[in-house]
């Protein structure tokens, strides 16, 4: 499938201080990928770089084939910037009236995105500076979304935003990739991605260090297995080669286990079985497995 965001061999130096370096990544039509990184490991001035407002030490970026920054396609973007700031002295619907004139495009979901984000027209008269920072990140949502646009670069867009209305966003990210929109999702709250993105890239100290899907990523996890017994057990039986004995204590057993687990499964029917508990691994878990590797 032909790439929406095409990135080559991307970097970005301050002097001598790396901002992002030697990224390839490409991410075609349809898809929501998840950008994952601690603050400061490169996300935001990556997505700069892709909006055409730095200019890269070195590297390519092209968006539906074109360079970064070329008027044409800026306006098939709708972004939420890190750190949002709008205009204060305008009214809520002032300044979406004013996003909208730059794209060209009818707003055909700007009243259906207010309603759903649950602001009134009251509200969406007063002036900026009198709403809250959940207001706010929620106008500056609505202002990405409202013209349709073909792709969607989002820093951090539940920054604010309290638990019903991270769901109000997830249910829009889904409803685009449905009709064919592609999402650039960057944010360091792993578990939001895990809801709504297949494919996630992590960042660390300005490089890319894995691109994957998430249930591959997760794959790669060990996973946490808690057995209690009805009597005791031989801790050799659990002497695999995919397993690791956390705690053994009487009757329970504490286990880290990776792959397949078949094996270990026909060594624990051996035994009486009271309780078993083996939640599926977190991506929060893997993303620290990589982040606790070296370079």
């Amino acid at each position: 499938m032909k790439s929406v965001i095409k990135i080559r061999e991307l970097s970005k130096f301050y002097g001598r201080v790396r901002g992002i370096e030697d990224l390839n990544l490409s991410i075609p039509k349809g898809e929501i990928f998840g950008f994952l990184g601690p603050n400061g490991a490169g996300k935001s001035t990556t997505i700069r770089l892709i909006l055409g407002l730095l200019k890269p030490t070195a590297g390519r970026v092209t968006l539906f084939g074109q360079s970064a920054g070329t008027p044409s396609v800026f306006k098939r973007i709708g972004n939420v910037p890190g750190e949002l700031k709008l205009y204060e002295e305008q009214t809520g619907l002032g300044f979406l009236s004013y996003m909208n004139r730059l794209s060209g495009k009818p707003p055909g979901w700007q009243e259906e995105l207010t309603e759903a984000f649950g602001l009134s027209r009251a509200q969406l008269n007063k002036k900026i500076r009198h709403y809250s920072h959940g207001m706010k990140q929620k106008l500056g949502i609505i202002q990405a979304m409202q013209d349709d646009p073909d792709l969607l670069i989002m820093d951090e867009p539940t920054e604010g935003l309290d638990p019903i209305n991270k769901n109000v966003l997830y249910h829009y990210l889904k409803k685009f990739q449905a009709a064919g929109k592609t999402v650039l999702f960057s944010s360091h709250y792993l578990a939001e991605v895990e809801k709504v993105c297949h494919r996630v890239g992590l960042v660390k100290d300005g490089r890319l260090i894995t691109e994957e899907a998430v249930p591959d990523l997760k794959k790669k996890m060990f996973r946490r297995m808690e057995i209690k017994f009805k009597g005791a057990f031989i801790p050799e039986d659990f002497n695999l080669d995919n397993v690791d004995i956390l705690e053994q204590d009487g009757s329970r057993l504490v286990l880290n286990v990776r792959n397949n687990i078949d094996r270990l499964l026909k060594r624990i029917t051996r035994y009486e079985v009271e309780n078993l508990v083996f939640p599926e691994p977190s991506l929060e878990d893997t993303f620290m497995m990589f982040y606790r590797r070296d370079p």
